[in-house]
């Protein structure tokens, strides 16, 4: 992949990224994601580090290592081994009972949009997974970063509402990007994208 890991080229080419390219990111991970959805896969790692831009105009989701598809009734995943998780990126249902579902990933695409709109930064700093625990469990969410559009930091609060069902589906993430009246090349390109 030509521009290698988003969150390199964030870090690295903060100068060059604009508001458009990260809604344009945005909304091909939020496609990516709706596939994965329809497919019945939840992926677990979604984070910045885990995205790889073909081109500047096209990201695709990586590191499947902590995917599994899921099943039966509720369509969720019980992890029923430890090891070190991503606390940061997950979902309270996550990390408090080890149920991963897509509105687990839902939660993750939110943080993954706060990195993006913080040019790469570090969620929670510096700070171990059971502080931020403790933040999430206060009803404490990220702040809204300084380059942020208000309309993308109401995305990602919806995402990081406590109760699953209260997220927004991957589906209508798209459908929200897709509609945006500032980005008309956005709604153009979703349908376009090549997936593959």
């Amino acid at each position: 992949v030509s521009e290698g890991s988003m969150l390199e080229y964030l870090l690295k080419r903060s100068h060059s990224i604009g508001e458009y390219d990260l809604k344009v990111w945005a909304s091909q991970i939020a496609c990516g994601m709706q596939y994965l959805e329809e497919k019945s896969f939840v992926h677990r790692d979604l984070a910045a580090r885990n995205i790889l831009l073909a081109t500047k105009h096209q990201a695709k989701i990586s590191d499947f290592g902590l995917s599994r598809a899921v099943c039966g009734e509720g369509q969720y995943y019980k992890a029923t081994q430890g090891g070190r998780w991503p606390i940061k990126w997950y979902a309270p249902e996550a990390y408090n009972y080890g149920t991963f579902t897509s509105a687990s990933d839902v939660w993750s695409f939110g943080v993954t949009l706060w990195e993006m709109f913080t040019y790469g930064r570090q969620p929670y700093g510096d700070r171990k997974g059971a502080e931020v625990i403790e933040l999430v469990e206060k009803g404490e969410r990220l702040e809204k970063p300084a380059a942020c559009p208000n309309d993308v930091y109401e995305i990602m609060e919806s995402c990081w509402s406590y109760t699953p069902r209260d997220r927004p589906t991957f589906s209508q993430l798209v459908d929200r990007f897709s509609s945006d009246n500032n980005y008309m090349n956005v709604r153009e390109l979703i349908p376009h994208m090549d997936i593959s």
